[in-house]
């Protein structure tokens, strides 16, 4: 009962023959296993880090929400208040341009009299020169006519009463305007001169 060496190496052998392939293979499998199981973890690990990343987005979300509805608020008030100011301010427009309106009336019949009273001043004015012509030619002819009187009867000069007499003075009537000093001076000069 005793085997020899050889059946006892060849038994191994066909043993070892045996369990080698099975071995191998399971340990081949084991292989392919712990690698896809490595990689299932590396997988997993991944798709917890992307849910967090989803979960963070998501609070980034719920947060970027929450300060939309915020803006959303935050416009319908400055929209309401800019209603409110352009509403404010057309009613103070319309009153300006109303104030404008009174202010172009009034300048209108401000100009308006005005312009009356500028033709009005015209007139008086062209009244004036021709009164101050007519007052010029009255005083020349009342000069002239005082040339006439005998200074001794109004006692400005005492002088022979048989040179004296009512002489005629030297000069005519003037015709043509002579401004007031040009006849004085003439005046003087001939009433100054002897006869």
């Amino acid at each position: 009962m005793f085997m020899d060496i050889t059946e006892i190496t060849t038994m191994l052998g066909t043993i070892v023959g045996i369990i080698t392939p099975i071995l191998g293979a399971g340990w081949w499998k084991y292989r392919i296993q712990n690698k896809k199981l490595k990689d299932t973890e590396v997988a997993l690990a991944e798709v917890n880090v992307e849910k967090a990343k989803m979960e963070s987005k998501a609070d980034e979300w719920n947060i970027w929400k929450e300060q939309l509805e915020a803006e959303r608020e935050h416009v319908k008030f400055k929209d309401e208040r800019i209603n409110e100011l352009l509403r404010m301010n057309a009613e103070k427009e319309d009153r300006h341009q109303q104030d404008i309106k009174d202010w172009e009336e009034r300048f209108t019949n401000q100009t308006t009299y005005l312009r009356s009273v500028q033709r009005d001043l015209l007139t008086k004015t062209q009244q004036e020169i021709v009164y101050t012509k007519k007052i010029a030619d009255l005083e020349r002819e009342r000069d002239y006519f005082k040339l006439w009187f005998c200074r001794r009867e109004f006692g400005n000069e005492k002088c022979d009463p048989d040179k004296c007499g009512r002489r005629e003075p030297q000069q005519s009537i003037p015709i043509k305007y002579i401004p007031l000093d040009e006849l004085n001076k003439s005046t003087s000069i001939e009433a100054s001169a002897p006869h």
